[in-house]
């Protein structure tokens, strides 16, 4: 399979996206507007939509598009696509000669690590990494022909669109436990049953320390370990005092600790893991943790955060939060149908895990042609 080098100042231009105000952008689409395209709309698939005036194409993305982050630690130098608006000016759009390369193989050759990696190596800032239009310029990019971009394209676009269908199967296994959790004790807010009863969260629940402490260098040691929020992990030291090996329910401790409902953060683990000092690591006493989580993820606690900077949940606020449960043989039953919703969750995100890998295997045998196209009919 032959490869034809371009650098991308011969096959690319450049548009930098828009800076809009803070108060220029609205949660509800009016006339004559567009939605508006953030970094957080990328790395947070829960984040609210927002919506800013229509600007012209100029700085509108469609949603194959390619689109590349210019800042951020964690960020710089990513490549995303697939979402359609007004991009946001920490952003810029790819524009590419689709007679020599497809937008899709140049997204897949761009996430390469590889060339993640020389873009980010690149810059030259040490406080806020940024991504100019000199610098990707110079990138060369391998290209094979139209035919085998689009093989390329297909065998990991497949896969891709397998994780986005198990997400949404996933997303829906939540609504159905919501939906129960409210169906059973939710709806009830006076005239409780005699059977039910309100429960403030230390009742029902064991919270652990997940602080660090300082290491010495003998006790370091590496291992994947949960940032939250939103499931982010990365290699990090960790003491083994401070590992967690069971299903336990993480609710946010400082920084990001609500959503815009003002309802809590929460992320639902198993396995090992060390966790950082940015979450309370919570378990079900008396009640399961997957009944714990649905009563938590309808709880307002706007009424508990302290810190007008920082935002903060404390282990006394928290013991604050009140819902509603049932009798022991009422929990069970709702308790039985959580556990299996939730059994089928995880194996949907084992699954994915193993897609992903899968992708990022497949990916640069593909893009170096240790797989030949040539001769495959797909």
């Amino acid at each position: 399979m032959e490869f034809k080098n371009y650098k991308m100042e011969d096959i690319a231009t450049f548009s930098q996206g828009k800076q809009v105000e803070i108060e220029n952008q609205y949660t509800e689409k009016k006339e004559n507007m567009r939605r508006f395209l953030r970094i957080i709309d990328f790395t947070n698939p829960n984040e609210p939509i927002r919506y800013v005036e229509d600007f012209g194409d100029r700085y509108y993305a469609k949603k194959d598009d390619l689109v590349m982050i210019r800042y951020g630690s964690q960020t710089c130098g990513k490549v995303v696509i697939g979402k359609e608006g007004i991009i946001a000016n920490n952003m810029f759009k790819i524009n590419l000669d689709n007679s020599i390369v497809l937008n899709r193989y140049a997204y897949y050759y761009l996430k390469q690590d590889i060339v993640y990696n020389y873009l980010r190596g690149s810059q030259n800032s040490s406080t806020m990494p940024s991504i100019n239009f000199g610098i990707l310029n110079k990138l060369e990019i391998e290209v094979p022909s139209i035919d085998n971009q689009r093989k390329i394209v297909k065998i990991l676009n497949d896969i891709d669109e397998k994780i986005d269908l198990n997400n949404q199967i996933n997303n829906n296994l939540y609504e159905m436990g919501d939906n129960l959790y409210n169906e059973y004790f939710g709806k009830y807010k006076d005239n409780l049953p005699s059977d039910y009863n309100i429960v403030k969260l230390n009742e029902v629940a064991d919270n652990f320390d997940s602080k660090r402490k300082p290491m010495s260098n003998r006790e370091r040691k590496q291992h994947r370990g949960i940032y939250p929020y939103y499931g982010a992990t990365s290699i990090i030291d960790y003491v083994d005092d401070y590992i967690f090996d069971d299903t336990y329910l993480l609710m946010g401790e400082d920084g990001t600790v609500k959503t815009d409902d003002g309802y809590p953060v929460l992320q639902y683990i198993w396995g090992k893991n060390w966790i950082n000092n940015h979450a309370h690591v919570l378990k079900g006493k008396n009640i399961s943790t997957e009944l714990l989580m649905f009563a938590l993820r309808k709880i307002n606690i706007e009424n508990i955060i302290t810190g007008a900077v920082q935002p903060k949940i404390n282990q006394e606020n928290m013991n604050k939060i009140e819902f509603v449960i049932g009798s022991d043989s009422k929990n069970k039953e709702l308790e039985d149908i959580l556990k299996k919703l939730m059994d089928k969750s995880k194996n949907i995100i084992e699954e994915n895990k193993r897609l992903e890998e899968l992708r990022e295997t497949l990916l640069p045998k593909l893009m170096n042609g240790e797989i030949d196209l040539d001769k495959i009919e797909l």
